[in-house]
Parts: C-alpha cells; structure tokens; sequence
C-alpha cells in the first residue's frame, strides 16, 4: 500500500468524483437518447411526426464534482452525515 499525502488523497477522490459524476451524465444521456429513437420509431410506425427531441441535461458543473468528492470524503473519513457543512 502507498503512502500518499492529504493533497494527493484529495486529488484522487477528485478524479474518482469526476468519473462518477461523468458516468452518471452519460447514462442520463444514453437513457434519453435510447426513448428519443424509440418514440421516433413508434411516430413513424404510426404514420406521425417525429417528436422534438427533449434535449440533454446540462454537463456536470465544477460544483458538482467538488459536491462529490465532498461526499466521498465523508464517507472515507468515516464522518457522519450531519457533519458535513453545506455551502
């Protein structure tokens, strides 16, 4: 096991955040992305328009990554939930 420093564990809950939070984009994308053709299929197996496409929710902000590795640093620390101080 390495020994990292408090700015090193931090960076890497960073970039683990990062991830998750990016994951979780991506899959609300996809999930969007799959119903829009389905409900394009089923317009044009009905003969209508297509629907308008509902569009895509917004990239994770720097907030929320930071929101993230906040949380996961509760958890690491083993902190309890109350502790933690909201902006």
């Amino acid at each position: 096991m390495s020994n990292l420093t408090p700015f090193e564990i931090r960076l890497e809950l960073l970039k683990m955040a990062q991830t998750m939070v990016e994951q979780d984009y991506y899959a609300k994308r996809e999930v969007i992305a799959n119903q829009y053709a389905t409900d394009c299929d089923d317009a044009k197996l009905q003969g209508k328009q297509p629907p308008t496409h509902p569009g895509f929710p917004p990239y994770p902000s720097e907030a929320e990554v930071i929101a993230k590795a906040q949380t996961l640093n509760t958890f690491v620390s083993n902190l309890p939930l109350e502790s933690k101080k909201k902006p």
